[in-house]
């Protein structure tokens, strides 16, 4: 049961990667716009400043 599972799991894993993957550069670039917006705050309270591109 437990191997299905972990099974299905990395095939879906595998999925989603090759989606990325084909996706345009110009999507790409957005998603890690989005990280940083995402990971900017969190990064302030801990002291430290990343600048997020403008995109």
């Amino acid at each position: 049961m437990e191997t299905n599972v972990l099974n299905a799991t990395l095939a879906a894993k595998q999925s989603r990667r090759h989606e990325l993957a084909r996706l345009p550069m110009e999507e790409k670039l957005r998603a890690v716009v989005k990280l940083q917006q995402m990971a900017a705050p969190i990064l302030k309270k801990r002291g430290q400043t990343r600048s997020v591109w403008a995109f």
